[in-house]
């Protein structure tokens, strides 16, 4: 009986091994080359395999600061150019359009992203979406801050932690706080967060946790990312965080180069990643919210400004000098 039985299973084997393997399909056309602002790692190489699958069309990902790629792609001197822009952030991806180097996005899904995280003309859109959120310890206390504003209360003093005015998150909630209450108030609550500050903003907001998490300060300013991501490596215990309300958010955004070598292949891919499935995929990779209408969640929908996020890269250089006026490095 044990004898015939190691026999049926190796006639399976057998028969699986013989039959026919499906291979992935073969490159078809030229590659879209995607100018992507993250840190060269296998992560967009692994999801952009997604494409590939899907439409046999291969993708090129030339890596490298977000400036220095929009520079690249607004005067077409990138080599391979590039067909795609992927930012991280509003600024530099508002920027190329602004100045003419990106095409209209022709994408069914399209219309699923959130009015308020697409350009209003059409050029760009958000990938994913991150909000700047308040972090603070268990033991902050009861009487814990609602809003951006409430960090620049007296009772705050000498406990606040943040990180840069020149990083991502930080810009993009300085503009869009101008946007929603003018620069002077805006000025008004900056002005309080530097005199509320423990110590002078760090470069980071992996070491705003980490300032919170030894006891330096109470409270401070992150990405919603940075806040998941430490709060999973610390684990029970850790700083948690609130989302204010309004929330601003600073973005991830696409667009396809005016001057795209194989631009029905880009739009094809910005659609392809702008779908349900792709998006929920990328949201869990680099831990952020989908920009996707119908995969905010409650707690976005709830809480985010409807402010349109292109207000960020308009007042962008209005956000850099009101931190310059108030203190804020």
């Amino acid at each position: 009986m044990k004898r015939n039985v190691v026999t049926l299973l190796g006639c399976a084997l057998f028969t699986m091994a013989c039959e026919p393997q499906q291979s992935e399909p073969e490159p078809v056309g030229e590659p879209v080359v995607v100018y992507a602002s993250y840190a060269e790692a296998p992560y967009l190489p692994d999801l952009f395999s997604g494409f590939t699958e899907t439409t046999g069309i291969r993708v090129i990902v030339q890596y490298g600061e977000s400036k220095d790629l929009t520079d690249k792609v607004v005067s077409d001197r990138g080599s391979p150019p590039a067909d795609v822009l992927l930012t991280r952030g509003i600024v530099d991806i508002w920027r190329a359009a602004d100045e003419g180097a990106l095409r209209p996005l022709v994408s069914g899904n399209l219309g699923h992203v959130a009015s308020f995280l697409r350009d209003p003309d059409g050029f760009w859109a958000a990938t994913g979406v991150e909000l700047a959120v308040i972090l603070y310890t268990p033991d902050s206390g009861n009487d814990l801050p609602a809003t951006y504003a409430d960090l620049a209360r007296p009772e705050y003093r000498g406990r606040l932690c943040f990180s840069t005015s020149s990083s991502v998150s930080n810009r993009s909630l300085l503009a869009m706080m101008i946007a929603e209450i003018g620069v002077r108030p805006a000025e008004r609550v900056v002005r309080g967060w530097v005199r509320n500050l423990a110590l002078s903003p760090l470069d980071s907001g992996s070491a705003v946790f980490d300032a919170i998490e030894n006891g330096t300060c109470d409270f401070g300013l992150v990405s919603h990312g940075v806040a998941v991501s430490s709060t999973s490596r610390f684990g029970d215990g850790a700083a948690t965080f609130v989302v204010p309300q309004p929330a601003y958010a600073s973005i991830e955004g696409i667009g396809v180069a005016r001057h795209a070598r194989n631009p029905e292949s880009a739009q094809l891919f910005v659609d392809w990643l702008l779908s349900a499935e792709v998006q929920r995929r990328h949201a869990l990779g680099v831990l952020h919210y989908s920009s996707r209408d119908d995969q905010l969640g409650r707690q976005v929908v709830e809480r985010i400004s409807r402010q349109n996020i292109a207000q960020a890269g308009w007042l962008d250089e209005d956000a850099r000098l009101l931190a310059e006026r108030a203190g804020y490095r």
